[in-house]
């Protein structure tokens, strides 16, 4: 990413006009991120290795998402470190079982895994042009093991893969609300929406599209410049 503006001009706009937070504090966020873009232009990974946790939301052994997951992880940028997760092991989300047995393991790993990372990247499949049931269920999970710590604030990045012709359009639009409702700081510069995905990876699960591969590409270093200027500005605004 070359254009020192970018994420002035698209991003912080695209929040103002979303108003996806109102509060004086963001305001001053972006204030401060737009600061430190245009001092920093030069030196965007000044605090050192952006490390993001790549979740997928499909269990499927061969997932074209977990594949997609894997792929964002070999083609990081420089400066960025991706570790993959999944929801293994997470149960349906149900209050009894909460009560009495508290938050499951599964649940307080993959929480430790986000904590640990500065960012989180969401790689959604798209089930009858919506949310995947077993995704929402862990990010439900997700927000019981204290909400504002996991999400809050949260620089988060969507990707996702399907077989039909639209990619994961529908089910990226889908989960806005709930993002929203999170609290998460969504990257919005760029998009992969990776389509017809049986024709897209090998079988051995790498990504061979070349447009889909550029996409990627574009993405992940877009999102790698959007996660160091927020750690920046949240020095700047201690």
């Amino acid at each position: 990413m070359a254009d020192a503006d970018f994420w002035d001009e698209s991003q912080a706009q695209f929040i103002r006009e979303k108003k996806l937070e109102d509060s004086p504090e963001w305001t001053q966020l972006i204030d401060q991120l737009s600061e430190a873009l245009r001092e920093n232009s030069g030196n965007r990974n000044m605090f050192g290795t952006c490390r993001v946790l790549a979740l997928s939301g499909s269990l499927r052994h061969s997932s074209f998402n977990t594949a997609l997951a894997r792929s964002a992880q070999a083609m990081a940028p420089q400066g960025m470190n991706i570790e993959v997760a999944t929801l293994h092991g997470i149960p349906l989300y149900d209050a009894d079982l909460e009560a009495s047995e508290g938050i499951p393991a599964a649940v307080l790993k993959l929480k430790a895994q986000i904590l640990d990372a500065d960012a989180l990247l969401m790689v959604t499949p798209e089930y009858n042009n919506g949310v995947p049931g077993v995704f929402k269920n862990g990010i439900d999970w997700l927000s019981r093991a204290d909400m504002k710590a996991v999400f809050a604030r949260r620089p988060t990045g969507m990707i996702g893969a399907s077989m039909g012709g639209f990619g994961t359009l529908s089910s990226q639009a889908a989960w806005l609300p709930t993002l929203k409702m999170l609290g998460v700081t969504l990257y919005s510069g760029n998009s992969v929406l990776v389509s017809r995905a049986q024709n897209a990876f090998d079988a051995q699960g790498e990504l061979m599209d070349e447009s889909s591969r550029k996409n990627l590409s574009t993405y992940l270093n877009g999102f790698n410049e959007f996660v160091q200027l927020i750690k920046i500005a949240k020095l700047k605004s201690r």
